[in-house]
């Protein structure tokens, strides 16, 4: 397993990784699905896609097999993206795809995400001695004619701002301890995140963090309420909000296999699922920190 720094294998391993994202059964679940949106999450990678990636060629010299990798030093762990291979090809080089992107990362935890029909990923996590977690079912709400209307004030929700970190922190803290985004992540200023709060008397009840996709798609990482504040909307308000302040016209989320009751409240509001993923991880097997892309937080009402 190779790294390259040819210009031509770039352009071959970027082929197979579009060819094989277009099926679920075969694609890794960080990326996108089409074209433009693949290109688009390879070039925002923390480490340039070109340096990490690692390749396997067949006996023709053809690359053959494609893997790449992100880390981030703080929260100690990689996210591995792919591996990918030509038809017939998987056994023979994803074990050693995989093994070989790992080794760049200085970190001690490491993760793969896909589709749950992609039987062959299974497959590489149990050879290589990777632990499976919980599936994350995907739900998506079209909004065909804009976000309803707000369930609040509009004064009510808010875009955060760092003098709410401190409670902030608390909330997301308490919801999804040891994600893969920090508070000041949340809040930092042309960062990746938009995070709004619910403000009210001072004080906040509520929180959603997320990013824009592909054009009028808005992803919800993280959503949470405090639990003195349930049952009062404030989840749904934030939805609402969220959508209309970013012009989305489609609003995306997971939740967590382990709950039921967060899949029903969502499709109360109006979501359907679209698919579901599961992580494989290995360093902390019992680690439960979220994934990337799985975040949201179930609205209790």
């Amino acid at each position: 397993m190779h790294a390259t720094d040819s210009p031509e294998d770039h352009e071959t391993a970027l082929r197979l990784i579009l060819e094989m994202q277009s099926s679920a059964s075969t694609a890794c679940a960080y990326l996108g699905r089409h074209e433009a949106g693949i290109r688009e999450d390879l070039e925002n990678l923390d480490q340039d896609w070109r340096e990490t990636l690692r390749v396997s060629r067949g006996a023709d010299g053809r690359v053959d097999g494609a893997v790449l990798i992100e880390w981030d030093t703080e929260l100690d762990r990689s996210w591995v993206h792919g591996p990918w291979t030509r038809q017939g090809r998987w056994e023979q080089q994803a074990p050693g795809l995989l093994e070989s992107v790992i080794a760049q990362a200085p970190v001690a935890r490491h993760e793969m995400y896909a589709a749950v029909e992609n039987a062959q990923m299974a497959w590489l996590a149990e050879r290589c001695g990777w632990a499976a977690g919980e599936a994350n079912f995907e739900y998506a709400k079209e909004l065909e004619d804009g976000p309803s209307a707000l369930r609040m004030e509009d004064d009510a929700v808010r875009r955060a701002n760092p003098a709410d970190v401190p409670r902030l922190a608390e909330l997301h803290e308490a919801e999804f301890p040891g994600t893969y985004a920090s508070t000041s992540d949340l809040v930092e200023h042309g960062g990746s995140y938009s995070t709004f709060v619910h403000a009210e008397g001072g004080g906040m009840l509520g929180y959603l963090s997320g990013q824009m996709q592909e054009g009028d798609t808005l992803y919800v990482d993280f959503l949470a309420v405090a639990p003195d504040a349930r049952r009062r909307g404030i989840a749904r308000g934030l939805l609402d909000a969220a959508a209309h302040r970013m012009g989305a016209r489609t609003t995306t989320l997971t939740v967590d296999e382990h709950r039921p009751g967060a899949q029903r409240a969502y499709e109360a509001l109006g979501f359907s699922r679209t698919a579901a993923t599961r992580p494989y991880r290995r360093g902390g097997a019992a680690d439960r920190a979220a994934s990337p892309r799985d975040g949201a937080e179930a609205p209790q009402m």
